[in-house]
C-alpha cells in the first residue's frame, strides 16, 4: 500500500486550509512562552525581563482564544490579520529577551497574511511588521549589537511576503489543475466530492446526465468525435449554470450537476429544456442527433451521503433509459411529494 496516499492527521490538518498552520503556531509559541518563563522565573538573569513576560503571556492569553473562536466561525476576515500584526508589533518590544523568535512568529503572521489579504495589503502587513521589528529593537535592544542587526533582517518580511505569494499562486494552479476535467473544463469527481464535503450541511439536487448512444458515437465516427462531443457539452453546461452550482463531469459520458435545494422545480425544469435547446442546436455540427438523459434526486436530509442521493438519481437515469432516452426523470420520492 502506498503510504503517500494516505497523509498523516497532521498533514491533512492542513492540507485544505494552510492557515490553520499559522493557528497551531501561534499557540505553540504561547506554550513555548510560557515554559521559558517559568523556567527563568528565579533565575537572576531574568528579574529585569519578568514584567514584560507577563504582559505578553497577558495579552496572548486573552487575544489567542477570541481570536480562535473568530477563525473557526468566520475563517480569516481581513481585519483580523491587521489585528494579529499590531499585537505582534507590540509584543516586539516584550519579547526583546527572545529575540531570535520575533522575526520567526512574525513570518508565519506575513505567511497567514499572504493566504488571507490580496497582495499589496500583504505586503503593506509585511513591512509594518518589517519596520516594527527596526522601531523596537533600537529602543530597547537586550543586546547592543542587535538593534544594528535588526536592518538586515526587517527587509526579508516583504521578501517573504513576495514569495510565498507565487507559492501561493503554484499551489492554486496545481490545485485547479488536479480538480478540473481537462476535456470539459467541469469539475472531476475528486473535486467534486471535495466540495460536496465542503458544503455537507447543506441540502442539494442532484442532476444525473448521460449522452445517450455515445459507445455508438465513438464506434461509428471515432474517439476525436467523442471528444469534441463531450468539450461541447461541457461549455454548453458552463454557460448555463451560475457560481455556486456545482457541474462536474462525474465519469465517461456522464455529468453531474449540484444544485441549492431552495430551487424550485420548474426552474430546474427550465435550464434542463434550455440545456436540450442548446444541445438541439450543436447536433447540426455533427452528423448524428446528440441527446441528453437525465435523472434529479433531492437530498433527504443535511449530511446525506452524495453517494445515497446519487444512488436515487441513478435509478431515475435508468428509467429515462428504458422508456426510450431524451428525457429526465424525477426520482420516485420527488414525485410522490407535492411542489415545493
Amino acid at each position: 500500500m502506498n503510504d503517500h496516499a494516505y497523509p498523516s492527521r497532521l498533514l491533512r490538518r492542513y492540507e485544505h486550509d494552510p492557515r490553520i498552520f499559522a493557528d497551531d503556531a501561534r499557540w505553540l509559541y504561547f506554550v513555548l512562552t510560557f515554559i521559558v518563563t517559568i523556567f527563568y522565573w528565579n533565575r537572576q538573569v531574568f528579574i529585569p525581563f519578568r514584567l514584560d513576560a507577563l504582559w505578553s503571556l497577558g495579552v496572548w492569553l486573552l487575544y489567542l482564544p477570541i481570536r480562535t473562536v473568530i477563525r473557526s466561525t468566520c475563517r480569516t476576515p481581513k481585519w483580523l490579520v491587521y489585528v494579529d500584526a499590531l499585537i505582534m508589533i507590540i509584543n516586539m518590544y516584550w519579547w526583546k529577551w527572545l529575540p531570535v523568535s520575533v522575526p520567526l512568529l512574525s513570518v508565519i503572521i506575513t505567511w497567514e497574511a499572504v493566504w488571507s489579504l490580496p497582495f499589496m495589503q500583504a505586503l503593506v502587513v509585511s513591512g509594518g511588521l518589517g519596520l516594527g521589528y527596526i522601531i523596537t529593537t533600537f529602543i530597547a535592544p537586550i543586546i547592543p549589537q542587535e538593534g544594528p542587526s535588526s536592518l538586515f533582517i526587517a527587509p526579508f518580511y516583504p521578501l517573504v511576503t513576495i514569495l510565498s505569494y507565487f507559492l501561493r499562486r503554484q499551489m492554486g494552479l496545481y490545485e485547479s489543475l488536479a480538480g478540473t476535467d481537462y476535456l470539459t473544463g467541469l469539475f472531476n469527481r475528486r473535486q467534486l466530492l471535495q466540495t460536496y464535503r465542503q458544503h455537507e450541511s447543506s441540502r442539494w439536487w442532484v442532476v444525473l446526465l448521460d449522452l445517450d448512444n455515445f459507445k455508438q458515437i465513438n464506434d461509428r465516427f471515432g474517439h476525436l468525435m467523442g471528444d469534441m462531443v463531450l468539450r461541447d457539452l461541457g461549455r454548453l453546461i458552463r454557460q448555463l449554470f451560475r457560481a455556486g452550482e456545482i457541474t462536474a463531469r462525474y465519469g465517461g459520458e456522464e455529468f453531474l450537476i449540484l444544485l441549492p435545494a431552495e430551487l424550485d422545480r420548474s426552474v430546474i425544469a427550465e435550464r434542463l429544456l434550455r440545456l436540450n435547446e442548446r444541445l438541439k442546436d450543436l447536433s447540426l455540427r455533427y452528423p448524428t442527433p446528440i441527446t441528453l438523459s437525465g435523472g434529479i434526486a433531492l437530498s433527504r436530509e443535511d449530511n446525506e451521503p452524495l453517494s445515497d442521493i446519487i444512488a436515487r438519481a441513478d435509478q431515475a437515469l435508468y428509467q429515462a433509459k428504458s422508456q426510450g432516452k431524451d428525457q429526465t426523470v424525477w426520482a420516485k420520492d420527488i414525485v410522490a411529494s407535492p411542489p415545493a
